[in-house]
C-alpha cells in the first residue's frame, strides 16, 4: 500500500476566448477539498485522511466588463461525540448524568465572482486597467483630532482633596 500526497483547498481552473466582436467565451471549473477523518484509513499507526471534493463546472459568455457569480459549493459536517466516565455511567437511571452528548455542525459555502476585462497589450494607446474601488473611503487623519480640547478639567464630583487644577502657562 502506497500513500500519495494529493493537493487539496480551494482551486479555480478557468479558459477564456476572446472572439472578434469582443465577446469573452468562459469555461469556469472551481473546486473545493477538505480532508475528511470520518473515512481515514489507519495505516501502521498512523491516520491517513480521505479527501472530500465539491466541484462545479460552466460556460458563459460575457462582454468586457459584465459580471456573473457561481454559488452552491456546500458544506454541512456534523460530529457526534459522547464522552461518560467508566463504571458509574452505565447504572440504569442515575448513569444518565455522567454522560454528555456534544454535537458540532458548520456550514460553508463557496461563491466565485468572476468579472473579465479584455486588456490588449499590442496598443499602446489603450488605457490603463481600472483599479477596483475601496468599499470604504479611508480615515481622514489630518483633522480627525483637530474638535478635541487640549486639556482637560476634571468635574467637581470627581474631584479629589489632593488634585490641583491645571495650572496655565
Amino acid at each position: 500500500m502506497t500513500i500519495q500526497f494529493r493537493p487539496f483547498g480551494v482551486r479555480l481552473e478557468f479558459t477564456a476566448f476572446v472572439g472578434k466582436d469582443k465577446v469573452i467565451r468562459l469555461h469556469v471549473s472551481p473546486e473545493v477539498s477538505t480532508l475528511d477523518f470520518s473515512n481515514a484509513a489507519i495505516i501502521s499507526g498512523f491516520t491517513v485522511p480521505a479527501l472530500s471534493t465539491r466541484r462545479a463546472e460552466t460556460e458563459i459568455e460575457l462582454k468586457d466588463g459584465q459580471s456573473f457569480g457561481i454559488a452552491g459549493l456546500l458544506d454541512n459536517p456534523a460530529q457526534a461525540q459522547m464522552s461518560k466516565i467508566p463504571g458509574i455511567s452505565d447504572i440504569p437511571i442515575l448513569g444518565m448524568l455522567f454522560r454528555s452528548h456534544t454535537i458540532s455542525r458548520s456550514n460553508s459555502e463557496l461563491i466565485v465572482l468572476v468579472t473579465p476585462r479584455v486588456v490588449d497589450p499590442v496598443r499602446l494607446n489603450n488605457p490603463a486597467p481600472i483599479p477596483p474601488a475601496n468599499p470604504v473611503k479611508f480615515l481622514d487623519n489630518s483633522g480627525f483630532d483637530k474638535g478635541l480640547p487640549l486639556k482637560t478639567t476634571p468635574s467637581p464630583e470627581n474631584k479629589s482633596d489632593n488634585q490641583q487644577p491645571p495650572s496655565k502657562k
